[in-house]
């Protein structure tokens, strides 16, 4: 069903499609145990049923119409302090074909696309390192297609929103073709665009709005460190949040 895209050099010339698994990175990580694989390697699904998100939160997609997949890269050019620049580069590359098909979407920080205040895609990148450098990194996508009806009232979908139906395959190629790009702008150490790319298209920012971390705050997102932490300003000044410890208050 997914062809190996003709237009990339590396990401997706190896797929390894399963009818149905409990979840690609799961799978992806049991490949690197048992052999040697080559960067792009894609493993795709259409029926994920333990599917995961960040906070460990489950991903449940109805089977056959939407994008689950997991890529695996080798970010060896990355230190340990530089891993949330793959998510930059990687919620770009979505970015990148989602804002081609219409204007509206944006990054939530840390790594979830959003469509107005509903989530059409998640990212879950899990990273192995090896001493002081990022030996491979696993990329779990879920995106959001052609499903129409949700369990939870936060998600939507690219049909939803167009109010077309899209050919899944054709997606694929297309999403890994933005994706390898952004990748590697981020390989030749780009990273002063890429970063400024991601705070232009970021959800919520420079606007108030409440937040959670123990409290309920205002606060206005002014940015992100060099390591990912998001940066609020608040009454009582500058304050940074690592992945956990801020929510988002609709």
């Amino acid at each position: 069903m997914y062809k190996i895209p003709a237009k990339t050099l590396f990401l997706g010339k190896k797929v390894n499609f399963m009818t149905t698994c409990h979840s690609t990175n799961d799978e992806a990580a049991l490949l690197i145990a048992k052999q040697k694989v080559i960067e792009g390697t894609i493993v795709i699904t259409d029926n994920q049923t333990a599917g995961k998100g960040q906070r460990g939160n489950s991903w449940n997609s109805t089977p056959g119409k939407n994008l689950t997949f997991s890529i695996i890269l080798k970010p060896n050019f990355l230190s340990i302090v530089q891993q949330f620049d793959l998510n930059i580069a990687v919620s770009l590359g979505i970015l990148d074909y989602l804002n081609r098909i219409r204007n509206g979407f944006e990054v939530k920080w840390p790594n979830d696309v959003y469509f107005g205040e509903k989530k059409v895609c998640g990212i879950l990148i899990q990273n192995n390192i090896k001493g002081q450098q990022l030996e491979h990194a696993i990329v779990g996508i879920g995106l959001n297609i052609n499903q129409l009806e949700f369990a939870h009232p936060n998600a939507i979908s690219l049909s939803t929103i167009t109010g077309n139906t899209f050919d899944l395959s054709d997606v694929f190629e297309a999403l890994l073709l933005n994706i390898e790009k952004r990748y590697i702008q981020l390989k030749r150490g780009e990273l002063v665009e890429l970063k400024q790319d991601y705070l232009d298209h970021m959800y919520r920012f420079g606007e108030d709005f409440l937040y959670r971390a123990g409290e309920v705050f205002n606060g206005r997102i002014t940015g992100i460190t060099d390591q990912g932490l998001l940066e609020i300003e608040t009454n009582q000044g500058l304050k940074q949040f690592g992945f956990k410890e801020v929510e988002f208050i609709p």
